[in-house]
């Protein structure tokens, strides 16, 4: 039997004291697994990443990656290993080059006495450009690039720190709304490109998400949440079901399928909800 990749035993979080914010998840992700996070606003989605990211870290329960707690790890370890891409730049990174940034993904890879990048570290960017299509922002400001395109070099960023150059088995990336200001092809040529490195280099994906059709086209399995609590982590046919939509949702739906693929058909919203 597989071990877990990453095992979350009794997670629990509060924002306010006496008022829990995530309630009680347990669950086991496998390597090679490709998950999306789905719920309501508010449901706890980005919390829960940042936790597993360990951005958050004053949560009760335990959260072992390969076996060893994350609170283990020294800091560069689990950074070459695990890699949270956020929604957006924060505002300090505006004013760099595109490659200067993408430059720092290397960090975790380098000596404290090591002050110039060496050629491993420059073609670990180059190929991180390269599989991303961002080659051609190379020299340009960040701020001068628009919101897709600066997403796009988020995700860029993520993959030099994992070293796309290098077999991605083990590896996890954790990103917090891929899909944030990127119309409709670029939001297909990004899961592609993660399902694509998830099925030929192992990479583990967990993904926060709204659309729930694209998560049913690209997820092998997905994380229901809703008011903090686990409704369920199963394969996403079973958990994207019209039960769990209309309850979880408040929408009525349907599940419709064509040419061998199903979507989910929305209709209208429900009324008299809190």
């Amino acid at each position: 039997m597989q071990s877990p990749l990453l095992q979350i035993n009794n997670l629990s979080f509060s924002y306010e004291k006496d008022k829990k914010f995530l309630d009680d998840i347990s669950l086991e992700i496998l390597e090679k697994d490709f998950v999306s996070i789905v719920g309501r606003n508010g449901s706890g989605k980005s919390t829960f990443v940042k936790i597993l990211s360990r951005i958050i870290n004053n949560y009760s329960g335990k959260i072992f990656y390969e076996e060893k707690n994350i609170t283990d790890y020294e800091n560069k370890d689990f950074s070459r290993n695990i890699s949270y891409m956020p929604q957006v730049f924060p505002q300090f990174v505006n004013e760099l080059i595109v490659n200067e940034l993408l430059l720092l993904g290397r960090y975790a890879y380098k000596k404290s006495t090591q002050l110039s990048y060496s050629d491993e570290d420059i073609n670990s960017v180059n190929e991180a450009m390269k599989v991303c299509g961002i080659t051609d922002f190379k020299d340009k400001q960040l701020k001068t690039l628009s919101g897709g395109e600066r997403q796009k070099v988020l995700l860029t960023l993520s993959l030099v720190q994992l070293n796309i150059t290098k077999d991605l088995h083990g590896k996890i990336l954790i990103v917090d709304e891929p899909l944030t200001h990127l119309d409709i092809n670029f939001q297909y040529e990004t899961l592609s490109l993660l399902r694509d490195l998830n099925e030929r280099k192992g990479l583990t994906v967990l993904f926060v998400i709204h659309d729930l059709n694209l998560a049913l086209k690209y997820s092998n399995k997905t994380i229901l949440l809703n008011k903090g609590k686990m409704v369920g982590f199963d394969s996403t046919e079973k958990i994207l079901s019209q039960e769990n939509i209309n309850n979880n949702f408040l929408i009525n739906s349907e599940l419709v399928n064509f040419n061998n693929n199903t979507f989910i058909h929305f209709n209208d919203v429900q009324q008299n909800h809190n």
